[in-house]
């Protein structure tokens, strides 16, 4: 699997981790984009009207960030504040790697 597959999964697999969890808190996904050809940088946002989470792969710095804001509605200059910012090696190409980033993604909400 080429290194941009495993970014596209990691992201999809922690996206669906959140989503499960997140969903459960009252949370909605409200917006997502994914349209960087370049470094394949994506974001999903949920909300629940009183917060919205944001996840985003930042390809060009080659990290995974969830960051929280209070600014609703959202604005193209709302301040979002991290939760967590996680390094991602698209080179280590095992389960226990990835599982491991998305475990630490996910329990940052805990």
């Amino acid at each position: 699997m080429e290194p941009v597959e495993i970014i596209i999964q990691a992201y999809q697999q922690i996206k669906n981790s959140l989503n499960e969890k997140l969903i459960k808190q009252g949370y909605q996904p409200i917006h997502e984009q994914h349209d960087d050809p370049l470094f394949h940088s994506r974001y999903i946002i949920w909300s629940n009207n009183a917060e919205a989470l944001r996840l985003t792969w930042d390809g060009k710095e080659k990290w995974f960030a969830l960051e929280i804001t209070e600014d609703l509605p959202l604005k193209a200059l709302s301040t979002w504040s991290t939760i967590i910012i996680v390094p991602f090696d698209a080179q280590n190409k095992t389960t226990a790697y990835l599982e491991g980033i998305m475990h630490t993604i996910v329990s940052s909400l805990d």
